[in-house]
């Protein structure tokens, strides 16, 4: 089974990895933090990306997070939020990414008491986003403090959006969560559009190789497949040595090309 598979790379680090991104055949997702988009002007960053683009790549885009949150009860920092994941616009059609990345910026501990208040306010960011965003772009909303799938679920309901979806972060899901895998795609396996494939030991989010912690990748993949869906395969490794570790054993497991043992980066 061949499947197209992606990397992520923060943006500061891309001019030390884009030729070995062209060398593997992968594609890119190109985090951006807000200080990326302040301190690099639209053209500096295209100039950054044209020599990939121009080689064929394909882009995911993971837009900034830190401290950012579409439900915010504060309309400041919903605003601010917005604006952010607004400045990604230009990119997105300048790659022709196919999907974004955003985080939802919910935790249980602060919403507790205001869910269907966060989940409302939201999914309005959402929509307000899919309105200005291309008509072919995927929108990927990540686990990350989640304990369980029902307020992405109830988020996901209420956006009722065909290209708005769920990206599945195992190293999230492993640490946070405190539901089993089956109940998780019960509910989310409808929605999903991509995975953030990292591995931990349950102890911090290492982004280490696959196969290196405690995700038992057999049954996740099993799960994966019985949703009848085909997500964007994003390997999000901290090291170059885990990264490359990742692809090769999404290698053995699909089929697809040979991505020997030069680095690319990550």
């Amino acid at each position: 089974m061949e499947r197209e598979i992606f990397v992520h790379v923060p943006f500061r680090r891309l001019l030390q990895v884009r030729d070995k991104f062209l060398a593997l055949g992968v594609g890119a997702e190109v985090y951006f933090s807000a200080l990326d988009l302040e301190g690099h002007s639209v053209e500096e960053v295209k100039a950054r990306l044209t020599p990939m683009v121009e080689g064929g790549v394909p882009f995911t885009l993971h837009a900034p997070f830190m401290d950012l949150n579409p439900g915010s009860v504060d309309p400041a920092v919903k605003e601010v939020t917005m604006r952010r994941w607004l400045q990604l616009l230009p990119l997105v059609e300048f790659v022709n990414a196919r999907a974004v990345v955003v985080h939802p910026g919910f935790d249980h501990w602060r919403y507790g008491t205001l869910v269907e208040e966060w989940m409302d306010l939201a999914a309005r960011s959402l929509l307000e986003l899919m309105d200005k965003y291309p008509p072919h772009l995927v929108v990927a909303v990540e686990n990350i403090f989640d304990r369980d799938p029902w307020v992405l679920k109830g988020l996901l309901e209420r956006v009722n959006h065909p290209r708005v979806g769920h990206c599945f972060d195992v190293g999230h899901f492993l640490l946070f969560s405190g539901t089993d895998l089956e109940t998780w795609f019960q509910a989310l396996g409808p929605h999903l559009v991509e995975l953030h494939l990292h591995d931990n030991r349950g102890d911090k989010d290492a982004h280490i190789a696959m196969g290196k912690g405690i995700a038992p990748w057999d049954r996740i993949f099993s799960l994966v497949e019985a949703t009848g869906r085909d997500p964007f395969l994003v390997v999000e490794a901290h090291s170059e040595e885990d990264a490359l570790e990742s692809l090769k054993y999404l290698e053995r497991r699909f089929y697809r090309g040979d991505f020997g043992e030069e680095g690319y980066g990550a």
